[in-house]
């Protein structure tokens, strides 16, 4: 059997053993890896939450501690293609014999354990056990975890060598289960600092006050990027940007991040930043190594250059702080010129929120659906929000492929968006397309 059909196989097996839906709470995991021996307190950790850009800014930051000469761990989710995606050590994935290997100790767990005959682990509490087994077997200098929901009650918060704690900008989501404002949804968030270790934060008006009396609550040694650095002097290009950093003392730094879209000088930023947090445990990393690092960070599928050549695009942003940062990207790089927009949302996010920051664009709507999906939003039902905001719009499609290949039959630019469901079904069917 191939890898990838290993790796579909794995992904049915945990969702056959899993607890159905989200279950927010930590007992379930912590019994879990305590008769596991906790594997989450065998190895130094960073820990990243926050509401967009925790993927870029966790792709960056292992990027620049592999520059550095660290072996280094990377957990993200979710997939986009394949459950491959979920972990990787030094730049390689773990294979399937590994993943089956920490998945079979789990199931021997949870069938010897009466515990669990009544609380058995959600799938994303099983994925986060067994990647915790299989890094802490791997024995890396470092990892990486990013959280999936929140932070409080994400199954990461169980790490337990915590030497950094890193919250990306916040916005509203997940409401249902953080919580129906800001300030609710950023206290979710402030949770997984540690006491005295180093926490960065991005930094807002609104949020930071807050963020500070957290940290003294926690006992962690907070850090706020705006209050610390400026970003200067950013240049955008479809083969990423240039920008520099100075700090209170004026000092200056240029950089350069492969990652495209206006918002990722802020994301790599955040991982040098942390970077430099980091250095005192970790003494070999420099300032050449960081810049090298930032240089050399691949993040799949959030502004991601599929052709230059139309240019065609495809971004897995998903709430409205994120599309407002897809439109800005598009203003930017394609100032004056028409973009078709190829578009399906989940039912649970805030689709006419997030569809209203495309209002100042030049542009028409190719709205869809993401095929299998039940919280997927009916391809007319996306059409309808469109229009109520006001926005043009191409037609409804059942198939994204269809919808896509409409769009490539005009002289535009493409642009998808909406889902990572919906980047992870372009990936996979990318051979589907015509005229790229």
């Amino acid at each position: 059997m191939s890898e990838k059909k290993e790796f579909a196989e794995i992904e049915k097996k945990l969702q056959a053993m899993a607890s159905p839906g989200i279950r927010p709470g930590l007992a379930r995991l912590a019994k879990l890896l305590l008769e596991a021996e906790t594997p989450q307190d065998k190895f130094p950790a960073v820990h990243i939450a926050g509401t967009n850009g925790k993927g870029s800014t966790a792709a960056s930051l292992y990027s620049i501690l592999r520059a550095s000469g660290y072996k280094t761990a990377l957990y993200t989710s979710p997939h986009l293609v394949d459950f491959s995606e979920r972990l990787e050590i030094d730049g390689k994935r773990i294979s399937s014999t590994k993943w089956r290997g920490a998945i079979a100790e789990i199931e021997s767990i949870i069938g010897r354990t009466p515990f669990f005959s009544e609380n058995l682990p959600t799938y994303f509490e099983l994925t986060t056990a067994a990647a915790m087994l299989i890094t802490a077997e791997e024995e890396p200098d470092v990892a990486i975890f990013e959280a999936g929901m929140g932070g409080r009650l994400d199954a990461t918060n169980i790490l337990g060598d915590v030497r950094l704690s890193v919250i990306v900008p916040i916005g509203l989501d997940h409401m249902e289960y953080l919580g129906g404002t800001l300030a609710k949804v950023a206290a979710e968030k402030f949770a997984i600092m540690r006491r005295g270790a180093p926490a960065l934060f991005a930094g807002s008006k609104e949020l930071n006050a807050q963020f500070a009396a957290a940290a003294k609550s926690s006992g962690a040694v907070p850090y706020i990027f705006s209050s610390l650095r400026r970003i200067t002097d950013a240049s955008y290009s479809l083969r990423g940007c240039d920008f520099t950093l100075a700090d209170a003392a004026g000092a200056k730094d240029s950089y350069h991040t492969p990652l495209v879209g206006t918002f990722q000088p802020e994301n790599a930023s955040l991982a040098v930043t942390a970077a430099e947090l980091l250095a005192k445990d970790f003494p070999k990393i420099t300032k050449q190594t960081i810049k090298a690092g930032a240089a050399s960070a691949v993040w799949q599928g959030r502004m991601e250059v599929v052709s230059p050549r139309r240019p065609f695009i495809i971004d897995g942003g998903h709430n409205p702080h994120a599309m407002r940062r897809v439109a800005q990207t598009l203003k930017t790089l394609l100032p004056g010129r028409r973009v078709n927009i190829v578009v399906a949302m989940m039912k649970d996010k805030e689709v006419g929120r997030a569809l209203a920051y495309l209002r100042g664009a030049d542009a028409a709507l190719f709205c869809t659906q993401v095929p299998g999906s039940a919280r997927s939003l009916d391809a007319y039902e996306m059409k309808r929000a469109a229009e109520a905001e006001g926005l043009e719009t191409a037609g409804g499609y059942d198939d994204p492929v269809e919808a896509i290949n409409a769009a490539l039959a005009l002289p535009s630019p493409l642009l998808c968006c909406g889902s990572l469901f919906l980047v992870g079904y372009i990936k996979e069917h990318i051979g589907e397309l015509r005229g790229l």
